[in-house]
């Protein structure tokens, strides 16, 4: 795909940290399966499996968690920690 057709082309792109990692998305708001593909690429997904999705230093200064189907506006330097659990 040429950098012309790009659909994120003109998107700022910000810097997060996920699980003590830094990550550059070009998003204006991240949902929470993104957080989550973002923390564990390819990880187990399914019903015996449990997400937990928490973030700090949101615009204002907010903090919060995530569940299924919710979205938050992302901005530099955000931090999200997510967990996996196992329900077996």
């Amino acid at each position: 795909m040429s950098e012309k057709a790009r659909p994120d082309k003109g998107k700022k792109e910000v810097t997060i940290i996920v699980n003590a990692q830094q990550k550059t998305v070009a998003k204006e708001q991240l949902s929470f399966d993104d957080v989550v593909n973002l923390a564990y690429p390819g990880g187990p997904r399914g019903g015996n499996w449990v997400y937990t999705v928490a973030y700090r230093r949101g615009h204002g200064n907010k903090s919060g968690t995530l569940v299924e189907g919710e979205s938050v506006s992302v901005k530099d330097g955000m931090i999200f920690d997510v967990t996996q659990t196992d329900k077996s």
